[in-house]
């Protein structure tokens, strides 16, 4: 699809497999604008893909060329924040895969500084845009399922041989951020142990956390690089209803209502891609300026909770939250 002129101009930066999947994206809303990637093969991948959009070896070539509104950054987690400063100090938009940043002081001066220049400061957390997601989101707000009293997930998958980020970082990003929509506040208090060290002692295998809402929420996540099985559930219980997001069932099974006493049974949602959903709510934030669903606050809410993951993983103790919100 040609660029039309009155369109944001989004230049995408990192073109490994998910990054293609966001230049797919932006390309066939006639936003793409721009590929970058510092690996040569990647960007000629890329660009042969969509042909009529200019590569660059550099983030900062396309973030200085003129040539974009806005960047989606697809880079590993530990290049984020660099690019994102630059992108924000030039003026540009920016919409960054989780996790936003991997260091919480971080993530604040990027908020900090998006905000300073009415900039819009997009997170992929991809599954706020779900149509089962945000069916089950529904289900919860509109008291289908009375108060919340337990919710648990799982993110699993038999990993590579070679992990691509600590599995903190490329999993427990879209449970935390589900799991704080549906309650609707940060946690109380944070505890995560880690299981299973790789070879060279950097990560665990297996994390599980456990977050406690004064309201008495509890929730319970498990992710794992190293399953038998691929598994991504989020189980919602309430007092007087249950709701189960299973995204690895077929469509039709994928979202589950079992009120109190009654059997289970199938609810229907929209048919939509969430990537295009998500790409297409950053570039509507980036026209009308109004945050989307993943928007700075809700990014930086999320990195709150992760960075008391890591520091309740590496001290071996549960970490209290004191934020306006929980006093």
């Amino acid at each position: 699809m040609a660029l039309s002129d009155t369109r944001v101009r989004v230049g995408v930066v990192g073109t490994g497999r998910w990054g293609l999947n966001l230049a797919r994206n932006f390309h066939g809303i006639g936003c793409l604008a721009g590929l970058c990637d510092s690996a040569s093969e990647a960007l000629r991948t890329a660009v042969r893909a969509c042909p009529s959009v200019p590569g660059h070896d550099n983030a900062n070539d396309l973030i200085s060329s003129g040539n974009v509104d806005a960047v989606a950054i697809a880079t590993p987690a530990g290049t984020h924040h660099d690019i994102a400063a630059s992108a924000l100090a030039a003026g540009l938009h920016v919409f960054v895969e989780k996790p936003m940043t991997t260091d919480l002081a971080a993530a604040k001066a990027l908020v900090a500084d998006a905000r300073c220049s009415g900039l819009q400061l997009v997170t992929g957390h991809l599954l706020h845009y779900h149509p089962a997601f945000q069916s089950l989101l529904s289900l919860v707000r509109s008291d289908r399922l009375g108060a919340l009293h337990s919710i648990v997930t799982s993110r699993l998958i038999p990993g590579p041989a070679v992990p691509r980020e600590h599995v903190l970082w490329e999993f427990a990003p879209h449970d935390v951020a589900m799991i704080l929509a549906c309650a609707g506040a940060l946690p109380s208090s944070v505890r995560c142990s880690g299981h299973g060290p790789h070879s060279d002692g950097s990560s665990a295998a297996q994390c599980s956390i456990e977050l406690r809402f004064r309201t008495g929420l509890r929730t319970q996540t498990t992710v794992s690089w190293r399953s038998d099985s691929k598994v991504q559930r989020f189980e919602v219980h309430g007092e007087t209803g249950s709701a189960v997001f299973d995204d690895v069932a077929p469509a039709e099974a994928k979202l589950k209502l079992t009120p109190a006493g009654q059997p289970p049974c199938a609810i229907r949602f929209p048919e939509q891609e969430p990537l295009a959903a998500e790409c297409a709510a950053f570039v509507e934030a980036v026209e009308t300026g109004v945050a989307p669903l993943s928007g700075a606050s809700e990014g930086l809410r999320v990195m709150t909770v992760l960075d008391a993951c890591f520091r309740s993983l590496n001290e071996k103790r549960t970490v209290l939250l004191q934020t306006p919100e929980n006093g």
